[in-house]
Parts: C-alpha cells; structure tokens; sequence
C-alpha cells in the first residue's frame, strides 16, 4: 500500500451561529491510497501561518512516499529524522495533521476504531470540559449565564479567562461569580492566558484559592520554566501548560523541575499521537496528568483527542469549544456525543469522522492538492 494522493484544505474564519466568538480557519489534510482508503488529519494554526504548515505537509509527502507500510511510528521516526532538531510549532502541526491521518488509514484497514489501536483497555467515557473564550471580552453577568447555559448542555466543567481585560480585583469578581453560578461541585479552570507580568498570576492566586478552582492554566508562558517553578512554590493551586509546546524534551524538562501539575499539549500541534502517548507516560510516572489543549475543529482534531484520551489511564478533562460546534457539523459527522459531563465516540474504524467534502471545499479559502 502506497500513498497516491496528499490534499489539504483551509477554511475561512467566521463568527459562530450565536456570536459568541469567532472561529479561526482550520487546516485539514487527507491522504488517499493507491487501494482509495482515505485518512484525515487536522493540523494546529495560528494566524497567517496556515498556508506556510500546508506548505510543509505536501513537502512532507516525500517522506510518505519512500514508505512501505504507512505506519505512523515509521513515519514519526522519519519525520524527527528529516526536522534535524529544528522542528518550530509549525513545522510540529503539519507532521501531527500528517500522523493522525495516517492513524485514521490504519483504523480503516484494520476495521478498528483508533482508540482499540492504541489500547486493549478502553474508556467508555471521557470527561469534558467547555472552554467559554469569546474575543468580545463578555461582562461577568453573561459569563455566568454562559457557565450554566452550558452545563445544562452536558458539559462537567467550565473553563473561563478571569483577567481578559479586567484587573486583579475584577478577575477575583469574576471568579467568585463564577463559582456561585455553577455551585461548589463543577470545576472550574482558571486560563491566565500567559500574562506578560508574572506578578498578576502571584497576586491572583490568593483571592481565587478560596473559590476552588480546579487549575490555574498558563499563568506564565510554558517556555519559561523557572517562573512556572516559582509559581508553584508559591501556590496551592494546580499549574496547567504545555499548550505551546510541542515534542518531548520540553515535557521532560518540566517533569524534572516539577514545574507543572498537568500538561495540556494540544493534540494537533505537539507533533503526532505518538508523541502524546510518550509524555503521558513519562508523565504518569510523575503523578502528571494529561488534559489535552484543542483549539481546532470539533470534528477531525476533536475525534483524534476523544480516542487519545478513551485509550489512556493518565488523562483528566478533554477541551470543548461549545460553538465550534455548529460550524463542523456543517461539513461533517461528528464522532462523539457529550451528555452528562462526558463524551461518547460512535466506535467506527479509524476517527469515526466522516468528511463532506463538497461542504468543505464550500467554505474553504485555499485548497491545494498533490498527486504521487
């Protein structure tokens, strides 16, 4: 079996159904056989780099190509072997969006859903989380209707950015509303979003602590292990990061100066499945959880977090965005349901996701395609 053909997509951003936020372009890729299996992949974005990573996967192709046996493990080793050390984020995104395809053929050629290829011992279910980012900076009043609009949805537990645009006693406000909206039982997590001063994260976490939050993300950027050192001694609160990053050694330098309670690598960026099965059990070791960060679709991305986490002991709470929703439905089949704090994968072979590509194309500001 040999790859034939390597395309990608990119879709417009827009504003979601209810206007809450706004919904960046998402990068998919899907590699076709010689025997027309076909594997889909999504790779993580930033933006104006999106056409620069579809860039480097149809480059990428090359190394598909010189395989025998489109193995993800066979294609992770070639992928470090040809970065030479020098892989970026971006460079990370596209051989992720590569394996995860690459996943989804081998689920599809052996009638097997990805989960049952990475484990004997699967999940059920997976607790979730929402993530109730909106770029309009939405008053403490409607974050609050927001938190309990969505846990009558089925969502276990909500995510909110206490200092967006409010100072340290606001965001303490904020908080304390929260908190008195949802109940003393829900989790609630507390994203800082890398603030450039790390003295906000410090003053902050004594005013939050007594409202029980259930992790204090990114309260510095992940790159800087020291401060996140500091911050650990300095609070109770359990310390989230590793959205950012990508490949193992930077995880290993977190778990030998405890830097961190629990690491959120995003599952299309930090280089491919594989690599997030290595951290989780390097993690594991350490009493580290792995809560999967996933700013991409809810369809592709979504589906390859949901079979990572059904197939693995060390995880905690998957990332939800609630109003990505809508918009993948429009060129997709969902793969999982989310009722009672938790979410359920339909068990088809590979990701479970089906494509509609005319919907796609439809909403796509670039397509690009590569025939072998």
């Amino acid at each position: 079996m040999k790859l034939s053909k390597i395309e990608t997509w990119i879709t417009y951003p827009t504003l979601s159904d209810d206007s809450w936020s706004e919904i960046k372009p998402f990068l998919f890729v899907r590699l076709t056989t010689d025997t027309g299996i076909e594997g889909w992949g999504e790779a993580f974005t930033l933006p104006l780099r999106e056409s620069g990573i579809a860039e480097f996967i149809h480059k990428l192709s090359s190394i598909i190509v010189s395989m025998d046996n489109l193995l993800p493990s066979t294609f992770n080793y070639k992928a470090k072997e040809i970065s030479n050390k020098h892989r970026g984020i971006d460079f990370s995104a596209a051989t992720n969006a590569i394996e995860i395809s690459l996943w989804d053929i081998q689920g599809k050629l052996k009638n097997k859903p990805l989960s049952h290829l990475l484990s004997n011992k699967i999940k059920d279910k997976i607790p979730v989380y929402a993530n109730t980012w909106s770029e309009k900076s939405p008053s403490i009043k409607a974050l609050s209707e927001r938190a309990v609009q969505l846990l009558d949805e089925g969502y276990g537990g909500i995510k909110i950015y206490p200092l967006q645009n409010r100072t340290i006693e606001e965001a303490a406000e904020c908080v304390s509303s929260i908190r008195n909206s949802i109940g003393t039982k829900i989790p609630l997590m507390l994203d800082l979003a890398c603030p450039d001063d790390l003295n906000l994260a410090i003053r902050l976490a004594p005013l939050v602590s007594k409202f029980q939050p259930y992790w204090y993300e990114e309260p510095v950027d992940g790159e800087d292990i020291q401060s996140l050192i500091e911050i650990k001694k300095l609070t109770e609160l359990r310390v989230v990061t590793g959205e950012k990053q990508f490949e193992i050694p930077h995880f290993k330098q977190l778990l030998k100066e405890s830097a961190a309670d629990i690491f959120n690598p995003d599952i299309a960026a930090v280089g491919g499945i594989l690599d997030m099965v290595a951290i989780s059990k390097l993690s594991s070791k350490k009493n580290v959880k792995i809560s999967p960060h996933c700013w991409n679709s809810m369809s592709i991305a979504a589906s390859a977090m949901l079979h990572f986490c059904a197939a693995n002991d060390n995880t905690d709470m998957a990332e939800i965005y609630p109003e990505y929703l809508p918009h993948a439905k429009r060129f997709s089949d969902i793969s999982f349901k989310i009722n009672e704090g938790h979410a359920t994968l339909n068990n088809k072979p590979g990701l479970g996701t089906e494509i509609n590509v005319s919907s796609l194309s439809a909403i796509c500001s670039d397509y690009k395609e590569t025939t072998i």
